[in-house]
């Protein structure tokens, strides 16, 4: 079920609001840069478990880090973390 809430919220992305706190998206940049700097369908779930936020708070953060650029949506359905640490 996670996989798939995870993977509309990377679709639905655009349409959220934009106002998570610094805590909230530094958790799930971690938790990106841990899992590669790359989310798919595949760890998606994986990635939502260790940010430690709830499916709220992350459509939250995602949406924040969409709009300072901090991630990228790739075609493959796919999010890529914008990060110096990625290249």
């Amino acid at each position: 079920m996670k996989r798939f809430v995870f993977a509309s919220l990377l679709i639905a992305t655009p349409a959220f609001a934009q106002d998570a706190d610094e805590a909230s998206v530094a958790a799930m940049k971690a938790a990106i840069l841990d899992a590669g700097c790359v989310v798919t369908a595949e760890n998606g779930d994986a990635v939502l478990e260790a940010s430690g936020l709830t499916e709220e708070e992350t459509m939250s953060v995602i949406a924040t880090m969409y709009a300072a650029g901090s991630v990228a949506l790739e075609a493959d359905g796919s999010m890529k973390l914008i990060d110096e640490a990625c290249e």
